[in-house]
């Protein structure tokens, strides 16, 4: 059953509760994960092993969640966790909903004790115009709350206050308003390319991550699912391991409990989960686990750090990277566009894009991933996300595809850094150049200021809206466009409000 547009919208997109008094039954509130044209999960975390009620409004079916011990989601006892005593683990709860219509609006509550909380989705449909956002390096950690905003690097020639070294809000503050502006456009669906929590291994940061997107901040996950892809940050451990082999497992394991995917059909059993697939209406959307390259320490190697790790080697030769050619080379055939996120930017003018053997090499380079390159060109990849410099900056990139028929075509690739989530706003690597580069926040949007007050301009916190539609002749368009919350101040440059703002580079091409 379908509900009408005009009960859709009394409904309400965005944020359904229904809490009541008392101690709180929810870890996590409820939140969407693995869209697909008949179906869509539900997940939650509670604080007590009894079982939940899930009600679909619209066929007025009604599930009841068997909950597991999640296991996974453990406070670091190798290295105890600021801010404890910390609570006993979580109960994971999981329904997949399914009969359900292509391209329909659905309404859902879900009741755990005394405490009810809900929202809203869509299902993909055939050749739909779709909406979805892209971002990366949220990176939350209770800290941020508690530390000094970062440091912003003020581009050359900038009349910018000699004072104003650090940005205006703290990170907490940043990450808070760009989800509320994401809500605010109501996209399908959001891709997280990488870097989403502060400390993989931390619990409490992760604890931040649900605050914001399923939690008391925002129900944002709760409405539209959430397509995320393993960042550096997600392998790291903290002071509990580090960038080692155990310190990754044991920080992977947490966002693999949080999230659900299709099946990649992997051999094996730990690389699972952590690259797959998803094709929503006309487009396909390939993500890709750029965790660490093999061999280790060397130029085909993203992390120096992580031998012996679950994660899945990307290069020639790998499971991943013969998977990865057999779904473009499939979507090439089935999908009007495909999309392409990892979280290791390949082009970019950050620390992170420093070549292998050169000075200030990070050790964690995105250039390793450079690799792909002639399978994302040969299959007509359309555009490609990352993160880890932690910059807005987009690349172009000039190729050749090769059609089914085995023709040859010009192919133009646009390579996106979205890393301006919620963490930091990096200016570019001293004396380093992206010959590719044809956006870059820090340099391209020049800062106007009147004294203390910030008039326009700037690198802010942020993401990535693309629109894939139609346009009047029937021909399909895709149109992407970066925007950012912008910060409005008064004359002694303090924050009274907030604002959606586009940055001058929307990029837009047609299905050939």
């Amino acid at each position: 059953m379908r509900v009408s547009q005009q009960c859709w919208v009394c409904l309400t997109w965005g944020l359904m509760s229904l809490a009541h008094a008392g101690a709180a039954e929810f870890r996590v509130r409820p939140y969407l994960q693995n869209p697909a044209p008949d179906a869509m999960s539900v997940r939650w975390l509670s604080n007590t092993s009894d079982p939940g009620t899930l009600k679909l409004v619209d066929d007025l079916r009604e599930f009841r969640s068997t909950p597991v011990v999640a296991n996974a989601l453990s406070y670091n006892t190798v290295s105890p966790e600021p801010g404890g005593p910390h609570p006993d683990l979580p109960w994971l709860h999981w329904v997949r909903l399914t009969d359900l219509i292509p391209g329909g609006n659905y309404t859902y509550t879900v009741t755990q004790g005394a405490e009810t909380h809900g929202g809203s989705f869509t299902t993909p449909g055939p050749d739909q115009p779709i909406r979805f956002i892209v971002y990366s390096d949220s990176e939350t950690e209770p800290e941020s709350s508690t530390t000094p905003p970062v440091a912003w690097p003020a581009p050359t020639g900038s009349n910018r206050p000699a004072g104003r070294t650090n940005y205006f809000v703290d990170q907490t503050v940043a990450y808070k308003e760009n989800c509320r502006l994401i809500a605010e456009r109501k996209p399908n669906f959001v891709l997280l390319a990488g870097d989403i929590v502060e400390v993989g291994g931390e619990q409490r940061d992760w604890d931040e991550f649900w605050k914001h997107n399923a939690g008391e901040f925002n129900a944002l996950a709760g409405n539209i699912p959430i397509l995320a892809a393993l960042g550096n940050h997600e392998n790291y451990a903290g002071p509990g391991g580090g960038y080692t082999a155990a310190g990754a497992n044991f920080a992977t394991d947490k966002f693999l409990t949080y999230f659900e995917t299709p099946s990649n059909g992997a051999q094996n059993p730990k690389h699972r989960g952590r690259y797959y697939r998803i094709d929503y209406g006309p487009i396909t959307i390939i993500t890709v686990d750029s965790s660490d390259g093999q061999p280790n320490k060397t130029a085909a190697d993203t992390n120096h750090n992580m031998e012996g790790s679950h994660a899945p080697d990307f290069n020639p030769g790998s499971e991943q990277y013969q998977w990865l050619e057999a779904q473009l080379a499939d979507a090439q055939m089935t999908s009007r566009f495909t999309f392409v996120q990892f979280h290791h930017t390949m082009y970019g003018s950050g620390p992170h894009s420093i070549p292998f053997g050169q000075k200030e090499f990070s050790g964690q380079s995105g250039i390793a991933m450079r690799v792909l390159r002639p399978l994302l060109f040969r299959y007509g990849v359309d555009a490609v996300f990352s993160g880890h410099d932690e910059l807005l900056e987009r690349s172009q990139v000039a190729g050749t595809e090769i059609l089914v028929d085995g023709t040859e075509r010009p192919q133009t690739i646009h390579f996106y850094d979205v890393g301006i989530g919620g963490d930091g706003l990096r200016g570019p690597s001293v004396d380093f150049d992206n010959p590719h580069r044809k956006f870059l926040a820090h340099d391209d949007v020049p800062e106007v200021w009147n004294g203390e007050q910030l008039v326009s301009g700037g690198k802010h916190y942020g993401h990535l809206e693309v629109n894939v539609a139609p346009d009047a002749k029937g021909v399909w368009q895709v149109e992407l466009t970066p925007a950012h919350v912008f910060p409005l101040n008064d004359a002694e440059g303090k924050v009274i409000g907030w604002e959606r703002r586009a940055y001058p580079d929307a990029v837009q091409f047609s299905q050939q």
